[in-house]
């Protein structure tokens, strides 16, 4: 029950990501119609992230054990890069980034917060259902 508990968490946590990667096309097409470094980044990462936990939740629905840790282990990155890895890459202040992340006031600051914590929780769910044995009722004594 935990693996579809936790490849559901995962579907909704992509939804979100691709929820990111369009607000940003929307962006940059109301601007000037040109893309800036930024906008791509956030649409290239978006949607290969999606992709990417979705394939992990697969895995996860199918009862797969590597699955689930991987689901696990790319949760926890999403977090940490977020949180960590973008301020020291763009340089933001790291209260900023913690700011904008919980202020929603845009709809991409929205998208990441639930993101966010869809990512928390899916990683929990993941870690228990790699973590706890299976007892299969089907087998032949």
């Amino acid at each position: 029950m935990a693996a579809v508990i936790a490849g559901v968490l995962a579907l909704l946590a992509a939804g979100m990501l691709v929820w990111f990667a369009l607000y940003n096309v929307v962006v940059a097409v109301e601007a000037d119609g040109r893309l800036s470094g930024i906008t791509v980044q956030n649409m290239a990462s978006g949607v290969i992230s999606a992709v990417v936990l979705v394939i992990a939740a697969g895995f996860t629905f199918a009862r797969r054990i590597p699955g689930a840790w991987t689901l696990f282990g790319l949760c926890v990155f999403y977090v940490v890069a977020v949180f960590v890895g973008t301020p020291l890459v763009w340089g933001t202040p790291f209260g900023a980034q913690v700011k904008w992340l919980f202020s929603f006031d845009d709809s991409d600051s929205t998208a990441m917060a639930l993101t966010i914590f869809l990512a928390v929780l899916t990683a929990i769910t993941s870690a228990i259902a790699a973590g706890v044995k299976s007892y299969d009722t089907k087998t032949r004594v």
